[in-house]
């Protein structure tokens, strides 16, 4: 019983160092998939509501997200080297108007993309 175990473990075990050879001949291992993000959020809200913002992304590495509120004021969000996030960030505006959210989300292999959305704030 001992030899069968071992030999299945042994043919596993080279199975396994084959498939990570004919990986590693290609010079590159592909994790997670193309750098994308899409933001959506609950507007219209009034002033003495909160926006919230949510928003998903996939990338290989994905470093983090700014997030530019069109008001002057900017939150961050850190991904730590994820493949997928996602969340929801909260927002008050001062005055009611239209506001341009403009979220980057930054990947350490594939760069940087960008999403807009507009929103409006009533009274």
């Amino acid at each position: 019983m001992k030899s069968i175990n071992s030999a299945v473990f042994r043919s596993a075990a080279c199975f396994a160092l084959i498939l990570i050879g004919l990986a590693c001949t290609r010079n590159q291992i592909t994790l997670g998939g193309p750098l994308s993000l899409t933001v959506s959020s609950n507007a219209p809200v009034s002033v003495s509501d909160s926006l919230v913002l949510q928003y998903d992304v996939t990338g290989q590495t994905l470093a983090g997200m700014q997030v530019l509120w069109g008001d002057g004021q900017i939150d961050s969000v850190a991904f730590l080297g994820s493949q997928t996030a996602g969340g929801r960030r909260p927002h008050l505006y001062d005055a009611e108007g239209t506001y341009t959210i403009r979220a980057t989300a930054v990947d350490q292999y594939q760069g940087s993309t960008v999403s807009e959305l507009s929103v409006t704030i009533t009274p």
